[in-house]
Formats: structure tokens, sequence, C-alpha cells
């Protein structure tokens, strides 16, 4: 993203951190911002085509909802509008989800990782390679623990996140559990930062459910349904 590009944020404002972080970050590196905020779906279709939108940063399931949405009005996602890139987060998906967007919109899309205990967007990020998240080691400190035994676990074994805020000052957090499933990569990316890197949040601590002796998560769920051409792109999960 550079100062050529127009940033449209489809994240709420106010007291929800997602809308005004990425709003005053895309500012700082020079982009055209518009506040587009949440919701009002035919208004930000408007939008995108008034400013030759480039890059939207929204959910998964707002991306897609706002393909049905175009195409219900007659327009191609792929052709009527001037989106390259799309940067999601703010709620667990596959990676099945996130090859459909950009399908879907013909475009990149780019994982983003954050939790509102430290800062909210951005405490990860995807870069070029996809190939994990790097997460900001100059800001945060990071382990990977066993959920159960709290131990701390070696790169490359999955456990639950763990992060000390480093920079804060007003609300310091050490050692915070996030409940979130992920692990380290132990090699270098091939993009050449060193900040290390997350894979993607498989799923929370307790959202995993047991059937007929299975672990299951909603993620495995959704990963298999959006491998499916013949499904639709919203479900539910009734046990």
């Amino acid at each position: 993203a550079g100062p050529e590009d127009v940033f449209q944020n489809m994240m709420s404002y106010g007291l929800f951190t997602g809308g005004l972080i990425f709003h005053y970050g895309a500012e700082r590196a020079g982009l055209l911002v518009i506040p587009g905020g949440a919701g009002n779906t035919e208004r930000q279709i408007g939008l995108m085509r008034d400013f030759s939108t480039t890059i939207l940063h929204l959910t998964p399931s707002y991306a897609l909802y706002l393909a049905e949405v175009m195409e219900r009005l007659g327009l191609n996602p792929r052709d009527d509008f001037d989106l390259r890139i799309f940067y999601l987060g703010a709620e667990p998906y596959s990676e099945a989800t996130k090859r459909k967007i950009e399908e879907i919109f013909s475009l990149d899309a780019y994982n983003s990782y954050g939790l509102s205990e430290m800062n909210g967007p951005g405490v990860a990020f995807e870069c070029k390679q996809k190939e994990g998240m790097h997460l900001w080691e100059d800001n945060f400190i990071m382990e990977i623990i066993d959920p159960e035994t709290l131990e701390v676990l070696r790169e490359g074994e999955e456990g639950e996140l763990v992060l000390s805020a480093i920079n804060r000052e007003a609300m310091p957090l050490l050692r915070y559990r996030t409940g979130d499933l992920t692990s380290i990569y132990p090699e270098p990316c091939r993009c050449g930062r060193i900040h290390r890197r997350i894979s993607r949040i498989k799923g929370r601590v307790d959202d995993m459910f047991v059937l007929r002796g299975v672990n299951i998560f909603p993620s495995g769920v959704e990963r298999v349904l959006m491998g499916l051409p013949e499904v639709g792109r919203n479900y539910q999960i009734i046990l």
C-alpha cells in the first residue's frame, strides 16, 4: 500500500479499536482514507465507485456479504471496481474462506491479528509471502503455552498465545493469556523481516467441541464447507 491507494475502512468507529487504529495507520502511510464504518452496504459500494477505492479493511464474513450485494445490484466484484487488496480481521476464519474471497474479487487478501487488550488490530500481520503473520516483537513478547499445564512450548508446537506488552504505560499487561490457539514458525520468513511469525489462528481454547470422541474446531468445519462450490457463503453449526 502507498500514497497512490484509496483506503476504505469498513470497520466500526467509536469504542471499537479496529476502525481508528487502521485509519490513523493508513493516514500515516500517506493513503487517502475513506471512513466508511460498518454497514450501509449499498452506500459503501457507491463510495468504492465514486472514489475508485483500491483497499478495503473489513471482516471476512462482511466481504462475502459484500460480494452478494454487488451481484444483486448487477455489479461484477472483479470487473466493476478498482479493488486490489483486502485486509481481513476481527473474527476467526479459515484459509479456505480467504481463498474464496480472493477468487470472488480477484485480489490479494491479507490476514490481520489483534485484540483490544493489546491495542487492537495490527498485533500481527501477514506479509506478501502469506506464510504466517509477523508479530511485532518490538512491542510484544510472545510465548506459546499448553493451555492445560501452562508449560511454555517450543517453537513449532501448537498452543495458547501469551503476550506481554512492553511499551504500554497506562495498562501494562504481562503474560496475558489471549485464549487463541497458534504456533510460532521456527524458520525466518523469505521476506527478510526479523520479526517471528505465528500461524493462522486455529481457534479459541474454549471453542473446540467433541463429537463421538473426535475433537472438532469450527474452523475445520468452515474449511470443508468453503471448499464445496455447491455450498453458500454462510453457515451455522448446530449441536
